[in-house]
């Protein structure tokens, strides 16, 4: 049964300090918004890929062949493990539209003559299936059609091997096999106006490419398709087709697409942990600085309630109403924020992966958990006070309380500094050293704040620091020219020759497995041009590195990966040419902050493959920095060519793509930690000035103005946050290395970088947040009623 007498005593405290606990409110409402805008969002966005995934069946695994026959398909699936498998013709093509001077990149990919459900199948978006199993049609990518304002019935010209083909455009459509797709010839961001798939009829694109009958690629799903399990199904495949030229295989947890999302997905799981953690964790210590001053102050009513038989447990549960109003409040406020986060990170991610429906929903469960959580510290941070309360016998509670304890503070043992002192801060001092559990709680809220700020905006500087790393420091190159197969060493003076070109260099890039003992990984090696100046990979000391005669330079991650060290020896087999196993030296590492890599020299790697020299990537400068429209003619009059990059575009992409983005998740974390210190910062101060009213009062009397009362408030304010600021640049630099040990995966490592100014900005971002919580209080001051506080009894 509700007691109406201490209901309405709860309510009047309640509304008493209704401007320290609506801070605290806040407080709580971001921790409980963020808690449940992310587990929603983790949901919502598994949800949609779990679905999509299921619907159109991702393939567990592919594998690529040079050519295999249809029966083949039929032996891999009869392989233990192996639940369905599907062949399929899936090429490099190239794609040229009227209107667009550049080569454009593309995928062909070969779907059944008729629809039906199969292993990485499509969602149609507009149009129609095929209508004849030979006829020149094309189902394109919706993203690249949207791209190009391509719609059923637009006509488009594709290279397929040598030949060019007109196809007529009959529908449109998307695939969970590319929820996330970076363009092969290079870059760091989805690009779907130069990177297209195109879905042709399997007969169609099977006599365009020489295929007939056979598959190049074969797509399956396995009953088990843990990592390990995979792997092995994986080995036993690739034996049973080593005889048709076994190119390259892929488990899903290594398909780039399906690799980018799950590492998102894992990332909103540790951030829904630890950020609402560090926010309620600061609610419950302010609250509980809050409620210990509360019971302080009513010790003589505590001792009138029991004296008048009110019991212990009456007391407790009065003192516990607060933390459970603060709670549900901040509980509500917090759900109703989330409603709002959710639709703003689902907003960014509909930008980045091409799924359907990736729509909010309301889970009851993570709303009652967040709700949970939210009472469950709020009631946390009272438990201190309500056991003062409890605690408290009727005789002793009515009597005054002790006087607080004097003394000397640690900086009065020091006279040469103590001395010279001003009043005002000899009384800010001995404040501060007195209350030391309010002090560290003030201090603590500043450093968690500024750490927050400090880790988001040094997000941006390592950001910065990546695109300036890969794009100035790394690639030189204006063009990347990716070849259908390897070519001699005609292939650099043939692209030199062509219009705007003033310098070029070859590459040759191959996909080999690597392995130490236990350890392997197939990975993409790159074989580097004698004095190349146009890619230039950088060791450890920011060093261009020389390619050795013989032997390996791995990425620091790859070369973790697989427990080797430089002057060690691994094992390496490429997957075309020759393919055969050889021992190759590791002579040393470079830095690199995406995927696996590694590095030898082009004459080298070209005869592992049984070649004397050999390319497959042409890198070019222009005169002017930019390619001309007879460059890219001349590009199109060569079959050879299927992808055509752009650094300069690449970085455009780059910084439009993830430039929107970073800016609000900034924006919204900055004003969560200011808020988180502003609150904190309030509450603290309007604790000390409820505890020393008479003093406001005395200082008033003898001729102190509000501003001068005020600063001896402020001054005790700034002191502790100066220096929670001031620890809070070390902590954020500390926050910023484990956030980089989380991200450290092997698709992107991020740097950690954080600039002078960046510590600056944090600094005084915090320093404005804390000034205004100040000029709240010097309202205060100048309202109180200091000749009624004099009057009040002790």
């Amino acid at each position: 049964m509700v007691n109406t007498v201490l209901l309405r005593k709860l309510l009047r405290d309640l509304f008493g300090r209704k401007g320290a606990l609506l801070a605290l409110v806040v407080i709580v409402m971001i921790g409980v918004g963020i808690f449940v805008a992310m587990a929603a969002v983790y949901r919502d966005l598994d949800g949609a890929r779990r679905r999509y995934y299921a619907a159109y069946q991702l393939a567990d695994f592919s594998v690529d062949l040079k050519r295999a026959p249809t029966r083949v398909v039929h032996e891999v699936a009869t392989l233990p493990n192996v639940r369905a498998a599907r062949g399929r013709v899936h090429l490099s093509a190239r794609i040229d539209l009227a209107g667009v001077a550049e080569p454009i990149s593309g995928t062909a990919i070969s779907m059944p003559d008729q629809p039906a459900p199969v292993l990485n199948g499509m969602l149609l978006r507009t149009g129609t299936w095929f209508s004849d199993g030979r006829g020149k049609q094309v189902i394109l990518d919706d993203a690249f059609a949207q791209a190009h304002r391509l719609v059923p019935g637009s006509r488009i010209r594709v290279l397929l091997l040598d030949k060019e083909h007109d196809l007529l455009v009959v529908g449109t459509a998307m695939s969970p096999e590319f929820v996330f797709v970076l363009p092969p010839a290079g870059g760091l961001a989805p690009d779907p106006a130069r990177y297209g798939v195109l879905y042709l009829p399997e007969r169609f694109l099977q006599e365009s490419c020489d295929l007939d009958g056979a598959y190049n690629q074969v797509v399956g799903l396995a009953h088990d398709s843990g990592r390990v399990a995979l792997d092995n199904t994986l080995r036993a495949i690739e034996e049973m087709l080593d005889p048709y030229g076994v190119t390259n295989s892929t488990p899903i947890h290594e398909q780039p697409s399906a690799r980018f999302l799950a590492d998102e997905l894992q990332g909103l799981q540790v951030s829904a942990k630890i950020l609402p953690g560090v926010f309620l964790l600061v609610a419950t210590l302010v609250l509980n600085v809050l409620m210990a001053r509360l019971v302080a102050q009513q010790r003589s009513v505590i001792g009138t309630l029991k004296a008048l038989g009110y019991s212990s447990g009456a007391i407790t549960r009065h003192y516990l109403g607060f933390g459970v109003i603060v709670g549900s409040v901040g509980g509500v406020a917090g759900i109703g924020l989330a409603l709002v986060l959710q639709e703003l990170f689902l907003a960014m991610y509909r930008m980045f992966y091409r799924m359907p429906a990736i729509d909010s929903h309301l889970y009851p469960d993570v709303l009652a958990t967040g709700f949970l959580i939210s009472v469950v510290f709020a009631v946390a941070g009272t438990l201190k006070g309500v056991h003062r309360a409890a605690s408290l016998a009727p005789a002793e509670a009515m009597r005054p309380p002790p006087p607080e304890k004097g003394g000397r503070v640690p900086p009065e043992r020091i006279p040469w500094l103590w001395g010279p002192l001003p009043f005002r801060w000899k009384m800010i001092l001995r404040a501060v050293f007195r209350n030391p559990f309010r002090s560290s709680v003030s201090l603590f809220a500043s450093v968690i704040s500024t750490a927050l700020v400090v880790a988001t905006l040094g997000s941006l500087d390592a950001l910065n620091y990546l695109m300036h790393y890969e794009f100035a420091r790394v690639s030189h190159e204006d063009v990347t020219v990716s070849l259908r197969d390897p070519r001699g060493v005609g292939a650099t003076p043939e692209l030199g020759s062509l219009p705007s070109v003033s310098h070029t260099e070859a590459q040759l890039a191959v996909v080999c497995d690597l392995s130490n003992g236990p350890f392997r990984r197939r990975v993409g090696l790159t074989g580097l041009a004698r004095g190349n100046r146009l890619r230039t990979p950088l060791d450890a000391a920011g060093q261009p590195i020389v390619a050795p005669d013989e032997g390996l330079v791995l990425s620091r991650k790859l070369a973790e990966i697989l427990h080797v060290r430089p002057g060690e020896r691994l094992r390496l087999r490429p997957l075309i040419g020759r393919r055969q196993r050889v021992e190759a030296l590791v002579v040393g590492t470079v830095d690199s902050f995406l995927g696996l890599s590694g590095y030898a020299d082009i004459a080298y790697l070209s005869r592992l493959l049984g070649e004397s020299w050999s390319a497959n990537v042409l890198l070019g400068t222009s005169f002017g920095g930019a390619g001309t429209s007879a460059f890219f003619a001349a590009l199109k009059e060569r079959p050879s060519v299927v992808g055509v990059g752009e650094r300069a575009r690449s970085l455009t992409q780059f910084d439009e793509s993830f430039g929107d983005m970073m800016g609000k998740s900034i924006s919204v974390t900055i004003l969560f930690a200011g808020l988180v210190a502003f609150g904190s910062v309030l509450n603290a101060t309007l604790v000390s000035l409820s505890e020393r009213q008479r003093e406001v009062g005395t200082l008033r009397v003898l001729g102190y103005t509000p501003w001068q009362v005020s600063k001896i408030f402020s001054g005790e304010s700034l002191l502790l946050n100066g220096v929670g600021i001031l620890l809070g640049l070390v902590a954020g630099i500390g926050f910023a290395h484990l956030l980089a040990m989380a991200y450290d995966t092997e698709l992107y490592r991020f740097p950690v970088v954080i600039r002078a100014s960046t510590l600056a900005l944090s600094a005084v971002l915090m320093a404005g947040f804390v000034i205004v919580a100040q000029l709240i209080v010097y309202r205060l001051i100048r309202k109180l009623p200091w000749l009624d506080v004099m009057k009040i009894k002790e």
